[in-house]
Formats: structure tokens, sequence, C-alpha cells
């Protein structure tokens, strides 16, 4: 961790140089002598930063390295502000600042004093390096060795391997079989059925299997999933649940009392034969906030619980017997690692002279599949040699010897094996909230603005950034919790076990400070604060005044909060150095000018917090490159936002307009512009955001929109809403977007384009209001990518669709909403890879076509709002009769 700040730092005094040197007088060299000494210390942290966790004494000189680096980006932070203050005080830009101070050093404290603190991190820094012999570290790597360190790191980053889901699980077939036969059959009472087991053992995995089993989906009206964790809301538990059948907007689930939504659903489900899983339960209090909530009804309903603790399993259902996890065997061990660790290998094979070696590995983990996947996760990124091997086992003896427990200490092994351009990013995951799907995109954007994203070439940082998470997957830390219609993962979570880790490990570098349901008193050492509960965050937030070397201040807690302007500006004058400032969630009744004093800030999130305008000093956040207003009630953007030149995400309410004739294009890093309203500023430079990726806007499409956006050949994702049910002008074609694969036009269309105008690489298109007349099937059934199909409201005016053999060649999923349609055919030979269909409010389709009955790949089928005649015969023929006769390999079905 050590090596990756000390890099950080190193980074950003050579950029520091670059642009401001020469203005700086004798600063400069002192800048210069303190990054070469920082360099020299950086090449000696790759040597020795790995075995501080064996020596003492290495750990607590690395740890001042560390201490030094920090004070060190202390020192260039507070010169930047200091600069940026009299150019508030002077009315002089930031360069006049410099050059005025350059004229009349005498006049500005500032420079004398930078100068002294670098001269005493000098000599603190010499004073380390003089004190080697005394810490046992007597050997510098040669320039060769360190070169060769880099390019070996170099090679990691290079080597791309296949992702692995943490779906691929082996050994639960049994435990699968007796659980499925427990919930299907039995008492008719409701009944608790309980996982219990150790963490990391597998109890979430074989829940899953059991949930999503065929003769489950089929014995149940109704199926829900709620992931529990330490730090629950009972009222976030019961929207999860009751989501699962109606949408709830945040505003009616803070006004509904919770006594009122346990009993809307239990209301709901007392007409239902229930399936609800209660994932990682941990306390008896909150299975008693919400058992109120399942009614007891005499038709084999069942609740699924997984959970560590085996009295609360008795305590939820005594006439029941938990289940207890089983470990692996020795085959299914071998199995999984075998899986997880030769990634890199077409057939997951081990070379016969590394089995031995391998096989020695897997007995060690002792059967449990969270340490088997990890270590497998290690070894993938090595090469497949005896000799790295023999280090990976080696250093499990270590870790087991040194551990309380064996996952422990093998969840430290993989830690410790992470790359250090690795290292901050998955300690980061130790900020969000226990059991939460994190957004890659939120997740990309924070890495970039806290620094940990490395340059690489001509790379954009968010594919660099794209990468390491996908190496943190491959290593089996991190999990794929839902992926993108081009495959690329879209949420991720992190396992418990290996949150805690990340959390003790943060906590150890002064990286992050944590705080959940436990108000903590003590002064925050860390450089980043994450708050996952709103509880006491007004008085923390009065009682750390003095908290200037906080560079992080997250706040991801659904409580109701409040911030009001007097704390907002103690925010803003306590923590003048925040570069991520992430206030979603918290109810705001406006923002404190002094939030332009932050001009450190890279990262500002007020989602959801209700805002309805901005100040105008927004636009003195000179170096913001995330701003996120989505669900808020904000407008109309501030006039001068085109002067924050680094945005790079700008994501607004739907609708925010955009001021007429606003230079928008000098906003020429910017790759996400969401939901904007259309407006003149698009004739005055849109063709010129030439790194625009997602593009979401709404209103009046003039064609000149399209002669703009086809000059944007690196979008992946195109939104246009025409609202007022105006006509979208004929676009010209997009066949030069070979990155853009999501599309979502709403309004009327002339006519499809032709299939030669569609982006080549489509993959996911919704259609809304389109209004087409023609059999839209033609041309859409020919896209050879196109996973995700959605015909929405009034797309299609046709009373007869045809799919034809051999159309949607790729299609998954498919979701029709078109009432004029009566007819419509499937050919055999159709839509050969369709997994899920969902047909809503097709008034005049009287029943689905024979031809789904050959479409063996459909599993999930979803009616809502169908007609009368085609409920009525579904209630007199059955259910399970409709599913054999029309869709043979149907596993779930849900009518509504």
């Amino acid at each position: 961790m050590a090596e990756s700040v000390v890099q950080f730092i190193i980074q950003k005094l050579t950029d520091f140089l670059t642009q401001e040197a020469s203005l700086l007088l004798g600063v400069d060299e002192r800048l210069r002598s303190l990054r070469d000494k920082l360099e020299w210390m950086h090449a000696l942290l790759k040597d020795v930063d790995g075995k501080r966790k064996e020596n003492e004494r290495i750990k607590r000189w690395v740890d001042q390295i560390r201490d030094v680096a920090y004070d060190a980006e202390d020192v260039i932070d507070f010169y930047i502000l200091n600069i940026e203050k009299q150019q508030r005080e002077t009315g002089a830009g930031f360069m006049g600042s410099i050059r005025s101070s350059a004229r009349s050093i005498k006049d500005i404290p500032t420079i004398h004093d930078v100068s002294k603190k670098i001269g005493d991190i000098e000599r603190r820094l010499n004073e380390i390096s003089s004190n080697r012999s005394e810490y046992g570290i007597d050997n510098v790597p040669a320039s060769g060795e360190a070169s060769s360190s880099s390019n070996q790191s170099q090679r990691c980053r290079e080597r791309r391997a296949p992702i692995v889901e943490e779906a691929d699980v082996v050994g639960v077939e049994d435990e699968t079989a007796t659980l499925v036969g427990r919930l299907i059959e039995g008492d008719v009472r409701r009944a608790v059925i309980s996982i219990t087991g150790m963490g990391g053992i597998g109890k979430t995995t074989l829940a899953k299997k059991v949930y999503n089993n065929i003769h489950v989906k089929n014995s149940f009206d109704f199926h829900a999933w709620v992931y529990v964790s330490r730090e629950y809301q009972v009222r976030e538990l019961l929207q999860s649940i009751i989501n699962c059948f109606t949408w709830l907007s945040r505003d009616e689930m803070e006004r509904t009392p919770e006594e009122v939504l346990c009993l809307r659903l239990s209301k709901y489900l007392e007409r239902k034969r229930y399936l609800v899983v209660i994932d990682d339960i941990w306390t008896r209090e909150a299975w008693h906030g919400l058992v109120t909530a399942f009614p007891e009804k005499l038709n084999g309903s069942r609740v699924l619980l997984t959970t560590r603790n085996e009295d609360i399993a008795r305590y939820a259902d005594a006439r029941s017997t938990p289940h207890k996890t089983r470990f692996l065997n020795e085959n299914e061990s071998w199995e999984l690692f075998c899986k997880k660790a030769l990634l890199a290998n077409p057939v997951p094979e081990c070379p016969p002279n590394l089995e031995k070696l391998g096989r020695e590995i897997v007995e060690k983990c002792g059967g449990l599949p969270l340490a088997i996947s990890v270590l497998g996760g290690v070894l993938s990124r090595r090469e497949q040699s005896v000799n790295d091997w023999e280090k990976v086992l080696r250093s499990m003896e270590w870790w087991l010897n040194e551990s309380e427990d064996g996952i422990s200490g093998m969840l430290a092994l993989s830690y410790h094996d992470l790359p250090s351009y690795l290292t901050p990013c998955f300690l980061y995951f130790g900020a969000f909230p226990e059991d939460s799907e994190i957004s890659v995109a939120q997740l990309i954007s924070l890495w970039i603005a806290e620094g940990f994203v490395q340059r690489r070439g001509e790379e954009e940082m968010e594919d660099v950034a794209d990468d390491y998470l996908d190496e943190l997957i491959n290593r089996s830390m991190i999990q794929v919790a839902k992926r993108k219609s081009n495959g690329k993962a879209e949420n991720c979570r992190i396992h418990d076990l290996l949150r805690d880790l990340s959390i003790s490990k943060a906590k150890e570098e002064r990286f992050l400070s944590v705080y959940g349901n436990k108000a903590s008193t003590s002064r925050i050492t860390a450089r980043r604060l994450a708050i996952t509960t709103s509880h006491g965050i007004s008085k923390y937030i009065s009682r750390n005044r003095s908290t200037l070397h906080l560079r992080s201040f997250l706040h991801f807690s659904r409580e109701s909060a409040m911030l009001e302007i007097p704390q907002l500006k103690i925010l803003c004058g306590a923590f003048k150095l925040l570069r991520v400032m992430d206030l979603r969630y918290i109810y705001l009744s406006s923002l404190p000018d002094e939030i332009g004093y932050l001009i450190h800030l890279r990262y500002l999130s007020l989602m959801e917090t209700y805002l309805e305008s901005l100040p105008s000093t927004i636009s003195r956040l000179s170096n913001l490159q995330t701003l996120d207003l989505r669900d808020t009630r904000i407008y109309v953007l501030p006039d001068d936002i085109w002067k924050m030149e680094e945005l790079r995400h700008l994501l607004l309410p739907y609708g925010c307009r955009i001021s007429d004739h606003t230079p928008l294009h000098r906003l020429s890093n910017l790759q996400t512009l969401s939901r904007v309203e259309a407006g003149s500023w698009i004739e005055d430079g849109l063709e010129r955001l030439t790194n625009l990726r997602e593009l979401g806007i709404a209103g009046n499409l003039k064609i000149s929109l399209f002669h703009s956006v086809c000059k944007l050949v690196r979008l992946r994702s195109l939104l246009l809403s025409e609202g007022r049910g105006c006509l979208i002008p004929a676009f010209a074609s997009f066949s030069y977007h070979l990155h853009l694969y999501k599309m979502e036009l709403s309004g009327r269309l002339e006519k499809l384009p032709e299939l030669h105008e569609f982006p080549p690489n489509l993959t996911e298109l919704c259609l809304k209001m389109s209004e087409l007349k023609q059999d839209s099937m033609g041309i859409l059934e020919k896209l050879p990518n196109l996973r995700i199909l959605r015909l929405l409201w009034k797309a299609y005016m046709g009373n007869e669709m045809v799919c034809s053999v051999g159309g949607f060649p790729m299609l998954n999923v498919l979701n029709i909403h078109m009432g004029e349609m009566e007819e419509w055919r499937v050919e055999e030979g159709a839509m050969p890879n369709l997994r899920c269909l969902e047909i809503e409010d097709c008034k005049r389709l009287k029943m689905l076509p024979d031809g789904l009955q050959h479409v063996t790949t459909l599993q999930e089928l979803k009616l809502v709002d169908m007609p009368e005649e085609f409920k009525s015969r579904v209630r007199e023929e059955g259910e399970d009769w409709f599913k054999i006769r029309h869709i043979p390999s149907l596993i779930c079905m849900q009518i509504v």
C-alpha cells in the first residue's frame, strides 16, 4: 500500500512541476529534489513493502515513508489552496496569482512557508533512509531489478483472462436436492428453512442454486430475495420485497410508516404461495422486524434463511431443523480450484508437473469454497511454473501459522499478492455498505477521482480502470452481480469476509475509516471517511472541524437524514482538501456558496438529495470530473458550467436544461452527458464533444442533432426521447459507430433505419412511441448481435408480427408492450437463444404463438395485463398445462 501512495505523490509532483515550475522560483528545485528522493524510496519499497508482513521493524519503516508521502501531498494541496485564496482576494486568475507571488516573494509568505515545509519533509526522508540498517533493510534493489519488477507489473496488466462467473459452482447437487424437497414438500404451514455454516462455506451460493431450481420456480406464485447484512434497516428490507410486485418511490417509502409497509406486504402475500429468501441474517432482532410480514397461511409458503448463527435459525422456526452446509470433498475442491486457477487454459485441466503442488494447495484450503476461489485467483495471475506455485504454497504455510483461523490467513495472502496498483482499488470496497450492489460506472469514476488509476499510454483512464476491475474479478476477490448486454460488468459486489479484510487493512494504512450503526467519538486519522448510516452525521461534522487531511467524504446510507446550511458550511470549511464528496440520499435544502472553495474536488454526487438549484460558485470547481445530479430537482444548470473543463461525467435529472448558447463544447473531456434537454447548445458544438461515450437527450430532436451525433464515433450508449410525441427526424447511418452497443429511441419514427444504418455491434435496443406501421421485425431480426429488445408502448401499430426462421440469432431478452398487435407468428428456428420473454398490455393478442414451443432456451415468461380470454383459458386448463403445451422449457411463469 505504501508503494502505491508514494507512486501517486510522485505523479502529482511531476504534473505540478510540468505545469507550474517556471513560475515557482526556488521552490521548483526543492520540489524536484523531493520528487527524486521519493522516487528512490519508491524503488526501495518495491523490494520491501511485501516483506513487512513478516517483520514488524520493516512495517514501521514502511509506515514512516507512507506518512511522509501523505504529508508531502498535504503541502502541495495546501499550497494550491492558498494560491486559489489569493485569486479570490485579488481577482486575478490562478496564473496571475502565481506571477504576482513571483514578483514579490517577501510580501506573500506562501512560497516561504512551502519551502520550509518541503525542507522538513526532505530531512525526515534523509533520516528514514539513514535508518535502513537499523530496521534491517540493507539491500537496495539494483536498477535492473526495479525495472524488471515494473515490467512484470505491466505484463500482469496486459494479460487479460476471461472472467469466470461466481455461478461456476461445484459440489452442491446433493444439498440442492435435499433443500428443494424441503421447500416444495412437507408441511402445509408456512415454514422457515435455514441454511447455516461458517463464512465462506457457500451458503449464499447454495441458496441461489435452490432459488433458481426449476421445480422451486414452478411451485411458488411469488419469489423474492433480500440481503440483510449486519447494518440492516427493516424499512429497506421491506421495500426490497415490496418492489418485487409494485414499485414505490423513495418519497412514498419515507412517508409510509414501517408497520403499514409490513401490513401491505402481508396482505399481498396472504393470497400467494410465496418463497422469500433472507440472505445473511445476523440477529434475532432482524428476523423479529420482518416476521410479521410473512402470513402463516396453510398453503405451503416458505422463508429460506442463510445465517452463520444456528441459534437464529432455531429462533426463526423451532420446528425446522437447520441445514448445515458441508465442506467440499477432495474431488469437488480440485474441480473448483482448476476452474479458478487455470483461467488461461481453454480447458481448466492442470498440467501434470503442477498437479502435486496444486493438490497440496487445495488440501490446505480444507474444502472451504471461498478459500479455494481466492487461492485459485492468486495463481490465475501467476505463471504456470513450479517455481511460482511453490512460492504460493510457502506463503500459504506462513499465513496459516500466523492467522487465528485458516480462512483469514488465506484471504490475507490474496490481499498481499495484489500488485500495488490494485491495492487501493480493493481497499476502496470497504467503503460501500455490506452486501450492497455497487455500480461499476460509479466505482470507476471514484477510483479515477481518487488518483488510483495509472496512466497507460493513450488509453482512456476508464478503460484502464475497467481492466483493474476485471483483474480483481479474475482473482475471485470481487463478484459480478449484473452484466450489461455487451458482456461488461454493470454491478459488482464483495463477499463480506473480504469486505472485513479490506476495512481492517484500510484502517491499518490510514487509508479509510468506516462508520456504521455504532457512532464513534474518536478522531479520524484516515484519508477517507465512509458513513454507511445516517446516525449522528450532523454531530460528526460539527465535531470534526479540523479534519484537514481528509480527502474523501462518502455517505451511502438510505436512512432519512438532513444537512442544513450551517453543517454544509462546516463540511466545506473543515474538509478543504476533499477530492471526493458523495452526499447521496441526504436531504439538502440548498448548497452554500462555500462549495466553490473545494478546488481539489474531483467527484461530487448529490443524487437523490432533492436539491432545487446549484450556486453559481459551483463553476469554480475547475478540477471536477464527475457531477452526479440524478433524481434532484435541478432543472437548469448554471450558465458557467462550461468553465469546469475537466468534467468527464455529467449526470443530470431528466429534462435538465442548459442555457442557450452555452459553449458546452469546451468540455472536451466529457464522456457522459445524460438526460439533458435539447437546445441551441447542440448546434453550438455538440459534434466537438468527440470523447462522449454516453449521451441522453430529451425534447425537440432536430435534424441537426443527428448530424452531430453521427460524428461522435466513440459513443457506447445513446438515449433519445421526443417527449411530446413529435416526429423524430430520419437520421443518417451509424455504421461507423463500432462501440455503440445500446440505443433507446422514444418518439415517432417515419420508418426504422435500414439494416446497414444500425450500429454493427448493437446488443440492446429499446423503441417506445415509435408508431411504426410496417412489421419492424423484418429488419430487427437481422441484427446479428442483438441480445435485448424492448418494444414498448406504441412502438408498433400493426396487427401482425412475424419472427422468421433464423431471426434474432443472439436475442436473450424480448419485452413486448404493443396494444394493436392481434397475431404473432414465430417460425421454427427463430430466436434460438431467447431466455426471457415479457408481454404486457397486448389486449388484442388472444394466445401466445405455438412456435414458442420450439424455443428450447426460454426459461422465464412474464405476462402483464393480458386479455381476459387468455387468462380464462389459463385458469381453466392450469398453468402446468400452459407451460407444457406452449413452452416446455419454461422454468418461471408470472401472470400479473
